[in-house]
C-alpha cells in the first residue's frame, strides 16, 4: 500500500479560514458587550451616589464631608468637616466618602478612601474645577492631589456614559469631560469627543 499525502482543498481551507473570522469577530464582540456593560453599571454607581448625597444634605443640612458634627451625629469615629461649603483636598474628599459610608448611605468597595469604579479608576469629589463651578463627582484613575487627575477613559467609551444620561456633548451639560493632566492628545475636539483619540485619556465630571 502506498501512503497518499493529501493536501487541504480550496474549500477545506476557507472553511477554516471562515471559522476562525467567525471566533474572531464573537471574540471581538464579547469584549464590547462586557465593555458596555461595566459602563453601564458605572452610571448607576454615579446615580446611586447622587441620590444618596441629596439624602444626606436633606438629612444633615450639609455635603458629606463637611458637616461640622458628623461626629456627634453619625459615628464618633468620624472627622468633622469645617462647614467651608467645599470639598478641595484629598482629606475632604476621603471625609466626603466616609461620612456617606457610616451614614449607611452606601455601601460599595473602597481603595485608599475612595469608591472604586466598576468600569475602572475611582471616584473624587471636588469644588475645585477650573472653568466648572460648582460640585462634581471626578472619575477617574487617580490623583495625588484633587486639582490634577489622570484619564481613566477613551473618548469613545466616555461618550458612551455622556450620551446614554446627558448631552453627549463634552462641555456642555451635567456630564462634562476634561483632559487628563498625562494625556498625548486632546480628549475634545471643537465642541465634540476627538474620536481619533484611542487612549483613556478623559477624566469624566458629573455635576451635584
Amino acid at each position: 500500500m502506498k501512503n497518499v499525502n493529501r493536501g487541504f482543498s480550496l474549500i477545506e481551507v476557507a472553511i477554516a479560514v471562515l471559522v476562525i473570522s467567525l471566533i474572531a469577530t464573537f471574540s471581538l464582540k464579547g469584549k464590547d458587550l462586557i465593555q458596555t456593560a461595566k459602563l453601564r453599571a458605572t452610571i448607576d454607581q454615579v446615580e446611586s451616589f447622587r441620590v444618596a448625597i441629596n439624602s444626606f444634605s436633606d438629612k444633615y443640612g450639609a455635603f458629606p464631608g463637611d458637616l461640622v458634627n458628623a461626629k456627634e451625629l453619625i459615628d464618633l469615629s468620624l472627622d468633622n468637616g469645617n462647614g467651608s461649603g467645599q470639598i478641595e483636598s484629598i482629606d475632604d474628599v476621603k471625609r466626603f466618602w466616609s461620612h456617606l459610608l457610616k451614614a449607611g448611605l452606601i455601601t460599595t468597595e473602597m481603595r485608599n478612601g475612595f469608591p472604586t469604579a466598576k468600569c475602572g479608576g475611582c471616584f473624587s469629589i471636588s469644588s475645585n474645577i477650573p472653568g466648572k463651578p460648582g460640585m462634581w463627582i471626578v472619575l477617574t484613575k487617580g490623583t495625588q492631589d484633587n486639582k490634577h487627575f489622570s484619564g481613566v477613559l477613551s473618548a469613545a467609551n466616555a461618550h458612551y456614559i455622556d450620551k446614554s444620561i446627558d448631552t453627549g456633548l463634552p462641555e456642555e451639560g451635567d456630564v462634562q469631560v476634561m483632559k487628563a493632566q498625562d494625556a498625548s492628545e486632546d480628549v475634545i475636539s471643537g465642541s465634540s469627543y476627538n474620536f481619533h483619540n484611542k487612549n483613556d485619556d478623559c477624566v469624566i465630571l458629573f455635576k451635584l
